[in-house]
């Protein structure tokens, strides 16, 4: 009879605990997922952030670090490395539920890529995290080969550490080089010409590297060709309408190549533009 209790009072322990668990996974709010979403797409990360982690699914988090990493990009960050950091945080607790989660995985080779930028150069050489960057980003276009932001992200690392390290010490130190950053951003863009975050990343780069001398005039042609040809999609997000913002603001200032240098290199920099 005992042994009977001590089982019953056992199972009675366990529903209690799984019912506790049920409970405090679902905000109080009674919000859903498709709330995160909806606010991300409207520009309200913050609110993004706190929901997602609060959900703490796969799905959830994921979006929470696409919400900072948005931030970041957009310069609406008041402390972009520490921001860079609960960001990828963020996104390798979505990839511990999920480790083949889509976003998480993006997210996670943005937000490590962000992590990298905001790293001094020396600290960054001997904790040799370009190398890591690009043993993720090389992972992520292995497992996803059909997402163009892979061959984007590809892109943007060789341009990024050539205008951070310089096309000789880039190429030197990592094995970054001009002409591959190029390659991958063309076939990211032959594949999706849409793409408006890819497009104007890939512009305001060829534009730094310019005033740099590190490229030809072609590519700086090239630039103002990609910016010119831009078009704001129906049912923009608010990403991709503020993207679009910038790429229009620069296109204004070519006239004025100390301004626009600034305004793109403050850009690439996650600083308020």
């Amino acid at each position: 009879m005992v042994a009977k209790i001590m089982v019953w009072l056992r199972y009675l322990t366990l529903l209690f605990l799984l019912c506790w668990i049920s409970l405090f996974s679902i905000p109080a709010s009674g919000q859903t997922e498709s709330d995160v979403q909806r606010y991300i797409e409207s520009g309200q990360y913050q609110q993004a952030f706190e929901l997602g982690r609060e959900m703490k699914t796969a799905d959830s988090l994921s979006v929470a670090s696409e919400a900072l990493a948005r931030q970041i990009m957009l310069g609406e960050s008041d402390s972009p490395q520490l921001m860079a950091k609960q960001a990828r945080g963020l996104a390798q607790r979505a990839l511990k539920l999920n480790p083949d989660h889509p976003n998480a995985r993006l997210q996670f080779v943005v937000t490590d890529g962000f992590v990298a930028r905001y790293t001094g150069d020396v600290a960054a050489w001997f904790k040799k995290l370009p190398q890591k960057s690009l043993e993720y980003i090389q992972a992520y276009r292995t497992d996803f080969p059909q997402e163009a932001r892979g061959d984007a992200l590809m892109g943007a690392w060789h341009l990024e550490i050539a205008r951070k390290a310089g096309a000789e010490n880039g190429e030197k130190w990592f094995g970054a080089r001009i002409d591959y950053g190029k390659g991958f951003f063309e076939q990211a863009l032959q594949r999706d010409p849409t793409d408006s975050i890819m497009r104007v990343n890939y512009a305001f780069a060829l534009i730094a590297l310019s005033h740099e001398g590190a490229i030809k005039e072609g590519d700086l042609e090239r630039a103002k060709s990609i910016l010119a040809n831009l078009k704001l999609e129906e049912n923009s997000d608010d990403l991709s309408q503020k993207m679009f913002q910038k790429a229009k603001i620069a296109e204004s200032l070519f006239e004025d190549p100390d301004a626009l240098k600034g305004y793109v290199n403050a850009f690439l920099e996650g600083e308020p533009t």
